[in-house]
């Protein structure tokens, strides 16, 4: 059964992915028609929003995880950067990150099967790409200036690959408790379009009525 708080959290854990899924839609929108705006322009706003897909994920973990949090350093509370979260959660939690699954429609709902798609982004993944996020969105130092000019992306390869990796995590996934008894369950689109989180008790799956009728 979950508690008030977990419940609270819920409606968090709902904005953060209704946030993601538009970052993602922004990339795509972008990219595909520039509207006159220079590529190394949107090659930018691409990699901010990358970045800030990275601290979303981070962040989620957070929420889910709110009881943990409680009883960590109270850094953990202000802390956005995804790596120094995941080294505090994976110290009390071994399961703490989300988990891709397969979402396959059946006359009650939705059922959350073994995810067997491409390649998601991984935990051990997220750090790193925000860390290159970072060093793109710097102007840096004055002998990084002098160098010569990198050649102008238009295809923006790292966008799709990296933006594609994270969609797959995040488009139906779920974070289990550390008690192992709850998971918060995510579609990122469900019968109509919308955002969808619910709890469900693990091993179960959770109200169909929660995460939307499949018809």
């Amino acid at each position: 059964m979950a508690t008030a708080d977990e419940m609270a959290m819920l409606g968090v854990y709902q904005r953060l992915m209704v946030e993601a899924k538009e970052r993602a839609m922004s990339i795509n929108a972008l990219t595909g028609d520039q509207r006159g705006i220079p590529s190394p322009l949107v090659h930018e706003y691409g990699i901010l929003q990358i970045r800030m897909l990275c601290e979303i994920i981070g962040l989620s973990c957070l929420v889910a995880h709110g009881d943990l949090v409680a009883k960590a350093k109270p850094d953990l509370r202000k802390a956005f950067a995804p790596g120094q979260i995941f080294a505090e959660l994976e110290k009390m939690h071994d399961d703490f990150y989300p988990v891709p699954m397969k979402p396959e429609k059946t006359e009650y709902g939705w059922h959350m099967a073994e995810y067997d798609g491409a390649a998601y982004m991984t935990k051990g993944e997220v750090a790193g790409v925000w860390g290159k996020c970072g060093d793109v969105l710097h102007r840096g130092h004055l002998k990084k200036l002098l160098k010569t000019n990198s050649p102008v992306q238009n295809h923006f390869l790292d966008l799709q690959q990296w933006g594609q990796k994270i969609m797959n995590l995040l488009s139906a996934h779920r974070i289990i408790t550390q008690s192992r008894n709850l998971a918060f369950v995510c579609l990122l689109e469900d019968s109509n379009g919308e955002v969808n989180v619910a709890l469900g008790e693990a091993g179960r799956e959770p109200d169909p009525g929660l995460i939307g009728n499949a018809a």
